[in-house]
C-alpha cells in the first residue's frame, strides 16, 4: 500500500519510542504522527489522512475504545483501520470492542513479531478495501455508460417514430406525463417499471411504423373495435420491433397489451381485467383520451366523460378514477376552475362537493353535488382510515 500513514497514540512514552523504532525500521516510507492525548489525537485524525491507528486503551481525556467509536461514527473515517492495545486482559473489554468497532487487539508489552504481523494484517485489510472501493467505482462508471447507452437507444428509437409521424410526439409527451403520474400515485411501481411506463408510452405507436401513410394518424381502435384491418398489426408489429432488444423486452409486452379491452374483447390477445399488464391498462386510457381530443376535436371534460362511458368495458375502472384526479390536479378540466381540492382536515360542513368522492379500492363515498355536514365529514374521516380516499376532495368555490 503505498503512501501508508500511522497515527501511535500513548501516553506512555516508553512505548512510544518503542512503536516508532519498529515501524520506522519494518516501514521506512510511511508517515508517522504521535498523540499523547485522546482529544489530541481527535484532532489529528480529522485533520490528517491516517490509515492505520494504534491506541492505548487507557488514554487521558478520551480512552482508545471511546476514541474508536468516535473515529467509526465520522462519515469519512470508516475505513480507517484501529487496533487497540492495552497492558492487561480483559476477555469482556475485548469482545465489545471488536464488536462494536475495533479491527484488531493487542496486549502490551509490544512483542515485535507479532505486532508486525498485526500491522501487515491490517495492510492486507485496507489493500482489499481500496481494491473493492476501485472495482466498485469501476461497476459504478459502466453501469452509468451502460444507462446512458440505453437512454440514448431509446431516445433514438422515439426519434424515428416521431420523424415519420410528426404528430404524436406532444400527443405522446402528453400520454407519458399522464401515464407515469398515474403509476406514481397508485404506489405500485418501482423506478425501474417507472421509467418503462414512460417509454412505453413515447414508443406506443412504434408498431404503426408498418402502416401505410394514409394510416399513421389514425386510432388504433374505435370504440374498442380496430379501425382498420390493418390495425390488428400495429400490438403485434410493435412487439416484434423491440421484444429482440433486451433493454425493451418489458417495454415491449407492455406496448404489445395496450389496446386490450378490459372486457376482453380487445387485441391481440383478448385479455381481460387484470389479465391486462397494469402499465398496458394506464397507457391505454391517457392514450384514448389524448386521441379523443386530437382526432376527434373533443374538449377535455367531453373526452374525459366518454373515458368514463367506457369503465369496465374498455377500461380499467380504478384508471379511470385516477385519471380524473391527474386531469384536475393538472388543472386540464375547465371545470376545475371553479373549484379548489380540499384535504380531510379542511373539510367543513356546508361545503358542497364537486365531484365524485371514491377510495383507492374504488367504492364511491358520495356523489357530486353533495352537501357535507358533520355526519359525512366524519364518515369519510372514518372511512380513510381502512380504505384511503383516492386524491384530494374537489369542493365548488
Amino acid at each position: 500500500m503505498e503512501n501508508l500513514n500511522f497515527l501511535v497514540i500513548d501516553d506512555d512514552k516508553a512505548t512510544v519510542a518503542n512503536i516508532r523504532a519498529i515501524l520506522s525500521k519494518e516501514f521506512p516510507e510511511a508517515g508517522l504522527l504521535i498523540a499523547f492525548k485522546g482529544n489530541d489525537a481527535w484532532t489529528l485524525i480529522q485533520r490528517n489522512k491516517i490509515d492505520i491507528v494504534i491506541a492505548d486503551y487507557d488514554l487521558p481525556e478520551i480512552n482508545g475504545f471511546e476514541l474508536c467509536k468516535k473515529v467509526r461514527q465520522h462519515p469519512q473515517l470508516k475505513r480507517v483501520y484501529y487496533i487497540l492495545s492495552t497492558g492487561y486482559v480483559n476477555k469482556e473489554l475485548k469482545i465489545r470492542a471488536l464488536e462494536e468497532c475495533v479491527d484488531d487487539f493487542i496486549n502490551k508489552p509490544i512483542e515485535y513479531e507479532e505486532f508486525i504481523a498485526r500491522i501487515r494484517a491490517g495492510i492486507r485489510v485496507l489493500n482489499l478495501q481500496n481494491k473493492l472501493i476501485e472495482e466498485n467505482k469501476l461497476l459504478s462508471d459502466l453501469a452509468e455508460a451502460l444507462e446512458k447507452q440505453i437512454q440514448d437507444t431509446k431516445q433514438l428509437a422515439i426519434r424515428f417514430l416521431t420523424l415519420r409521424m410528426p404528430i404524436v410526439s406532444e400527443i405522446l409527451k402528453r400520454v407519458a406525463t399522464a401515464a407515469v403520474w398515474i403509476a406514481q400515485h397508485t404506489g405500485n411501481f418501482d423506478d425501474d417499471e417507472l421509467q418503462d411506463i414512460e417509454f412505453a408510452s413515447y414508443l406506443a405507436y412504434v408498431g404503426k411504423l408498418c402502416l401505410p401513410d394514409e394510416f399513421l394518424e389514425k386510432p388504433v381502435l374505435t370504440d374498442g373495435i380496430p379501425t382498420n384491418e390493418l390495425m390488428y398489426q400495429v400490438p403485434i408489429k410493435g412487439k416484434e420491433l423491440l421484444e429482440n432488444i433486451g433493454t425493451f423486452e418489458r417495454v415491449a409486452n407492455v406496448i404489445f397489451h395496450i389496446w386490450e379491452n378490459f372486457d376482453g374483447s380487445g387485441i391481440p390477445k383478448k385479455y381481460q381485467s387484470w389479465q391486462i399488464p397494469a402499465p398496458s391498462r394506464i397507457i391505454r386510457i391517457a392514450l384514448d383520451f389524448e386521441e379523443l381530443r386530437v382526432f376527434k376535436k373533443m374538449k377535455a371534460e367531453e373526452a374525459l366523460e366518454t373515458i368514463k362511458q367506457g369503465t369496465r368495458k374498455l377500461y380499467d375502472p380504478r384508471v379511470v378514477l385516477f385519471f380524473e384526479q391527474y386531469l384536475l390536479e393538472s388543472r386540464q378540466l375547465e371545470g376545475s376552475l371553479n373549484e379548489k381540492p380540499l384535504q380531510l382536515q379542511d373539510l367543513k360542513p356546508g361545503l358542497v362537493v364537486s365531484r365524485d368522492v371514491y377510495t383507492y379500492a374504488g367504492m364511491k363515498l358520495l356523489p357530486a353535488g353533495a352537501t357535507l355536514n358533520e355526519r359525512t365529514i366524519q364518515m369519510l374521516i372514518s372511512h380513510n382510515t381502512t380504505d384511503p380516499i383516492l386524491g384530494s376532495i374537489w369542493v365548488k368555490l
